[in-house]
């Protein structure tokens, strides 16, 4: 217990005898206060350029009691405080405390209680309260606290002016509805310009606070002095005298209030010394903590960098500026070059600018909007490949986008895989109408051998000239279109989405249906609304609907009465296809599987005819939904997009 005890006082005595050291460092500089320079009876610039004010002769009898030098700089407030947050000055000389400001500067003990009030012109009857200023017109000062309470009430209008003399005035032109100021100073300038028939105060004291020296948060030291001169002035008589001159005999506090302030003080004294002997034990603690947290950072950026080399895709952040901030191993890899070659680099100079579109990254960074499933061939080392890509947007608070990340990867097999899966299934597809289109093609070109073996016996006889010369040339027509139909779907093309007219597009696909459909005895009903622009893949729709119409055509086999019915309309900027059949239907365990590779109900389907229709669909911007009741019937429902006659 003595070992502590000698401890303790070794310690106070070492930080006695720093903080002595520091305060003879500093009485021996210039001691630069900063102030407003017109905001008089505190202080303000008179006509001759000299400073003046109760706080000016509290500083300069403070510096004379404490044995400073001092030098005073009286400017605009907001300037004054942009002086103190710079550096350029040491502190101010008066500063009314706020909650908000200490979490900024340290206040000496205060001097006075300052409030502000309300001034508004002598006619104004509807002003009252703070909350009466709603949608009215306030003048302040600018940087002035009562900014604090103004942001708490909704749809005011703020007018900020240099001095507090300027903002009064405004109000006597009218410019604003209210002032709001410090009492004592708005009070001054109405006498000193003879405004007391124009303006009054109205309603309570607002926000009385404590007014204090300031200085810069850490500047515990020069606090402490002038702390120290204004108990120095205080007991001897000194600031009475100021306190008289300016604002007239002071009237002494009561025997609570002392008694308050002896016990503050006691309490003040004992939380110190806690302080200054908890001061170096915390300070290694914390030392120790940042140490530790520091590490845990690095480790796991190190442990996100290889979450993200680890990946397969490759992935490449942009910031606002289209600078590369982050790229992964992949991306490196895919790309054959090096990180230093691109970390820290405008995209606009990198090989990223060759192989994905600069504009889209633009266009997400201004609108924020995400743009995925995108494929492109690039070029690598004189080899193509396919790549899908994605860019999303980076956003941080209140959605505002702040950068980009590009995401891609290699799906060059992939891509071949799903050019096999379409060919094998339009080919599934051809196998199965083969029948009903030699059939459709038997049909005209019998009506044709007929006309031919008649012309011998026939030729003369005008009305058979003209039956030949009308249904020849139909029947050839009829076939050409056949034809014409079976030879776009089967032959292989490299499609490009283009805009096509809906109804003319289905009137050929039902042309190679006829048969089918006449076979079966099939009530077919099409309702196509005749001015649908769709942007797609014109083979790939083609494909799509007739894997459909093939599935309903084999779930009608043994249907009696069996009904195709198809519709198309418009609907929010899409274009909705319905086919709709009461074949066997679907059953409800099947339905979730249908759009799998290979998944099949038939004995002799190769399960990929819905899942080559909904990919096709999914590539194109669209949607397929399928509702299927078992012994009911099937309907589905195409939505892709639509666009105008251009």
């Amino acid at each position: 217990m003595v070992i502590i005890k000698r401890i303790i006082i070794i310690l106070l005595i070492l930080i006695c005898a720093t903080s002595v050291a520091y305060s003879e460092e500093i009485q021996s500089k210039t001691i630069v206060i900063g102030g407003d320079n017109n905001f008089p009876p505190f202080e303000y610039v008179d006509k001759n350029g000299v400073a003046k004010g109760f706080n000016v002769d509290l500083i300069r009898a403070i510096a004379i009691e404490m044995g400073l030098d001092v030098e005073i700089k009286l400017e605009p407030w907001f300037k004054t405080m942009v002086n103190l947050n710079s550096d350029q000055i040491h502190a101010i000389e008066g500063m009314k405390y706020s909650e908000d400001r200490d979490l900024l500067y340290d206040f000496s003990e205060p001097y006075l209680q300052s409030s502000q009030t309300m001034f508004v012109n002598v006619e104004n009857t509807y002003i009252v309260h703070l909350q009466d200023l709603r949608g009215q017109r306030v003048a302040i000062q600018k940087n002035d606290i009562a900014i604090d309470l103004l942001n708490e009430i909704e749809n005011i209008h703020i007018i900020e002016f240099e001095n507090q003399e300027m903002a009064l005035k405004s109000l006597i032109t009218k410019e604003v509805d209210v002032y709001i100021g410090n009492r004592l100073t708005g009070l001054y300038n109405i006498q000193r310009s003879n405004y007391r028939e124009y303006i009054k105060m109205v309603g309570e004291e607002i926000n009385p606070k404590n007014y204090c020296i300031a200085v810069k948060k850490g500047n515990e030291e020069i606090i402490s002095i002038f702390n120290e001169g204004l108990r120095e002035i205080k007991s001897n008589g000194t600031y009475d005298k100021i306190y008289k001159k300016w604002f007239g005999e002071r009237i002494n506090l009561s025997y609570e209030i002392v008694e308050k302030i002896i016990y503050g003080l006691l309490a003040g004294i004992i939380l110190s010394l806690i302080l200054i002997f908890n001061f170096y034990r915390w300070n290694y603690v914390l030392k120790n903590e940042v140490n530790l947290r520091t590490q845990e950072l690095q480790k796991e950026l190190i442990f996100k960098e290889q979450i993200l080399d680890s990946i397969f895709s490759g992935l490449i952040t942009i910031d606002k500026d289209e600078n590369i901030t982050l790229i992964n191993k992949r991306a490196l890899c895919l790309l054959k070059i090096s990180k230093n070659h691109l970390i820290g680099k405008n995209i606009n100079d990198t090989i990223v600018k060759d192989h994905f579109p600069i504009d889209k990254m633009r266009q997400v960074l201004g609108g924020g909007k995400e743009i995925v499933n995108l494929e492109k061939n690039i070029c690598m080392e004189e080899k193509e490949i396919m790549v899908q890509y994605n860019i999303y947007p980076i956003n941080y608070i209140k959605e505002k986008t702040i950068g980009v990340t590009l995401t891609f990867k290699d799906i060059t097999k992939e891509s071949i895989l799903r050019k096999e899966i379409m060919i094998k299934d339009k080919l599934e597809a051809l196998g199965r109408m083969v029948a009903s289109i030699a059939h459709e093609i038997r049909n005209p070109l019998t009506a044709i051998k007929a006309y031919v073996d008649m012309i011998p016996y026939k030729y003369e006889n005008e009305e058979f000239r003209k039956r030949i010369t009308k249904d020849v040339p139909l029947e050839i027509e009829r076939l050409d279109k056949l034809i014409t139909s079976l030879l776009d779907y089967s032959k292989p093309k490299v499609t490009q989405k283009k805009y096509f007219l809906l109804n003319e597009e289905m009137d050929n696909i039902i042309i190679l249906f006829k048969a089918f459909i006449r076979k079966m005895k099939i009530d077919l009903k099409i309702n196509v609304e005749e001015d649908i622009y769709i942007y797609f893949h014109k083979e790939e729709f083609r494909q799509i609907i007739i894997n459909l119409l093939l599935n309903s055509l084999e779930a009608l086999k043994d249907v009696e009465e069996p009904i195709i019915h198809i519709r198309a309309y418009k609907e929010e900027e899409k274009a909705n296809i319905t086919l709709y059949d009461n074949g066997c239907g679907i059953e409800k365990k099947d339905l979730e599987r249908i759009f799998e590779p290979f998944f099949t109900t038939r004995e002799k389907g190769s399960g990929l005819g819905l899942f080559t229709s909904y990919r096709l669909i999914k590539e194109n911007e669209g949607t397929l939904y399928v509702e299927s009741e078992k012994k009911v019937g099937t309907k589905v429902k195409i939505q892709i997009p639509i666009k105008e006659e251009l």
